[in-house]
């Protein structure tokens, strides 16, 4: 299919419209492309539909929810090709075959297992914030950028606020069809330190303020599961930064801006991203 459509004529559109000309005519003429003509845009890139089995080969049907959000909210048609994961290491493309009326077909035409994602568990432990926004952009970004687990803990300068558990499922459940990831992140709400999964990250890492280690020189180390913690915007208290020495935690030095909860375990996101280049 073409990268536009149109399904009526309009004046001055030019028989191979391109991006370019859209632009150029919605600035000029808005009223007459809402009156007068139907203009589908495919472009490449539309986040994915979540199923719950997702075979290697064959063909898979797409009803409930996602059928709603496939098919009225993104508007695909039979004919187009839509992305598809089931949050358990597998993403397919297909072709989407029929539509019926509360579900579609797709014929499967590739399938990939955890494409993009990071070659050990990474797990992201913070504190709950005051703001539910704030929180829910850190579980977005959090999926976004590869993180395998999220653990909130309820810190002792931590704010003492019921965290929207279901909210925050909700929130990496879209993020992960919007990334298109394979892998659905875990949330976690744990009360003490010890209830932390310790033993499965050998490779811990904690935001620390003047800690002399720099972040760049904490990674050069070979890959391994790692967990990345970061304290309340009042910082770790003096018994919780001795507790997590002694759980082998290296703090690193995320320069010398003060930084917020959940901009710091973004930036420790990041830099692992960058330096595992998944």
């Amino acid at each position: 299919m073409a990268p536009f459509e149109v399904h009526h004529e309009i004046e001055s559109i030019p028989q191979n419209p391109t991006l370019q000309d859209f632009i150029h005519l919605l600035g000029r003429n808005v009223h007459a492309i809402r009156h007068t003509a139907k203009v589908t845009i495919n472009l490449p890139g539309m986040s994915a539909l979540y199923v719950e089995a997702l075979p290697p080969t064959g063909e898979v049907r797409i009803e409930g929810e996602e059928f709603r959000h496939g098919i009225r909210s993104l508007r695909y048609r039979p004919g187009e090709r839509v992305w598809l994961t089931d949050g358990r290491g597998h993403l397919a493309e297909g072709l989407l075959q029929q539509v019926g009326p509360n579900w579609a077909s797709v014929t499967l035409l590739a399938w990939y297992d955890r494409p993009g994602e990071p070659p050990y568990p990474l797990a992201v432990v913070a504190p709950p914030l005051k703001q539910p926004a704030r929180l829910e952009w850190l579980v977005e970004k959090a999926v976004e950028l590869g993180a395998t687990e999220l653990h909130f803990l309820r810190m002792a300068r931590a704010v003492r606020t019921a965290l929207p558990q279901d909210r925050l499922k909700r929130v990496a459940f879209a993020a992960l069809k919007q990334n298109r990831r394979s892998v659905l992140p875990s949330l976690h709400w744990h009360e003490s330190w010890d209830s932390l999964p310790w033993e499965r990250f050998p490779s811990r890492l904690m935001g620390e303020i003047g800690a002399p280690l720099r972040l760049s020189d904490a990674l050069v180390a070979p890959p391994a599961p790692t967990l990345l913690l970061v304290g309340p915007e009042g910082d770790l208290t003096p018994e919780e930064l001795s507790l997590l020495k002694e759980k082998s935690c290296t703090g690193v030095n995320l320069g010398q801006l003060r930084l917020r909860a959940e901009t710091a375990a973004l930036l420790l996101l990041s830099a692992i991203k960058t330096q595992w280049g998944y």
